[in-house]
């Protein structure tokens, strides 16, 4: 089916964005973010997402005003999911964009009351009250390509944007350069880094063989750095069990989020599963 395109004024208006997904996936948007901010050029954007995750948008400037969402706990309800648009709406939104639909997204949609409403739909009853309504979870392009595709859709011609960046703070990029120096890191040190774990443990490569991957490098003049959260520090004791050298470092549990995404910029090279990290990695050069 051929998609349909329309022609959408993004200018002098309040948009809200509605995506609830995970740290990679909040990476994976910058671009579009990039995008409509040059596009919508006088207009408020305001992004609804996942509490949990804040930090990945903190300080990226093409955010106007950041609703964290508790999905997991006090927020979990769909009384709290309602009062939460009703509170929303009284922003008047002009343009609301639902980026991933799901149930919960419906029910934001309809207590916000959008002046118009375009994107994926979380449920059925969605296409009686989009205006835009698009297909973007697909599997046949890369994430920042999919929504990148609904700005074209909605009439934006110029698409050009710098990939996929994180914004860290001069507080993140402190910690950062502080704890790398807690563990005796020098300013020309070179550092790999590496995240053993992901969401899903079907996504996972051997712990054992980033040890040898770690290990490979170390032997070149890299010093190995396992970042990630607590629960795959298991994960990374596999990894460095596998390593015949003994200079690395593990970060996993020891950075917030912010953190882990400016003392990611000071690794030479990176080597992750499918996860936030891969994503992060990317955005820090």
């Amino acid at each position: 089916m051929e998609e349909k395109h329309y022609q959408v004024d993004l200018t002098n208006k309040t948009i809200v964005l509605i995506y609830m997904l995970y740290f990679g996936d909040m990476v994976s948007i910058s671009p579009f973010l990039e995008v409509l901010r040059r596009e919508a050029k006088g207009s408020k954007i305001i992004l609804v997402m996942d509490a949990r995750f804040q930090e990945s948008v903190k300080y990226n400037p093409n955010v106007d005003e950041i609703i964290p969402f508790d999905r997991h706990g006090k927020e979990k309800g769909m009384a709290a999911t309602w009062k939460l648009g009703k509170k929303i709406g009284k922003l008047h939104p002009d343009i609301l964009l639902t980026l991933h639909g799901t149930t919960r997204s419906t029910l934001l949609a309809l207590a916000m009351g959008p002046k118009h409403w375009g994107g994926e739909e979380g449920t059925r009853i969605d296409s009686f009250f989009m205006d835009w309504p698009m297909t973007i979870e697909t599997y046949n392009s890369h994430a920042v390509d999919k929504y990148l595709k609904v700005l074209e859709r909605l009439g934006v011609k110029d698409l050009h944007h710098s990939g996929m960046r994180t914004f860290t703070s001069p507080e993140w990029d402190r910690k950062a350069r502080a704890f790398y120096e807690s563990q005796g890191i020098q300013p020309g040190d070179r550092l790999a880094g590496f995240s053993v774990g992901s969401s899903t443990a079907e996504k996972n490569w051997p712990a054992e063989k980033y040890g040898q991957v770690a290990d490979h490098f170390a032997k070149k003049g890299l010093i190995p750095v396992f970042f990630g959260v607590p629960s795959e520090i298991p994960l990374i004791e596999k990894a460095v069990s596998a390593m015949e050298s003994k200079r690395y470092i593990v970060a996993a549990g020891k950075l917030s989020m912010g953190e882990f995404m400016a003392a990611a910029g000071r690794c030479a090279l990176a080597f992750t599963n499918d996860s936030g990290p891969m994503y992060v990695f990317d955005s820090r050069g």
